[in-house]
């Protein structure tokens, strides 16, 4: 959980930006975009596990 959090604390902007988006398009464009809502946690809790520790701490090791 606490990768997550990590995730989060720093990318909040983006994943914030990433729902307004969808639901701008959704309401432009049409329903369809709606679709992307309940995608949007897989790539969030695959690039937490993969890129922060236990802690919630960024893994300092990435692209060593």
């Amino acid at each position: 959980m606490k990768q997550m959090l990590g995730l989060w604390r720093d990318t909040w902007w983006l994943w914030t930006a990433f729902l307004v988006m969808t639901v701008a398009f959704s309401f432009l464009l049409g329903s369809f975009f709606l679709l992307l809502l309940p995608c949007l946690p897989v790539p969030f809790i695959y690039f937490a596990f993969n890129r922060y520790d236990s802690d919630g701490n960024e893994k300092a090791d990435l692209g060593s």
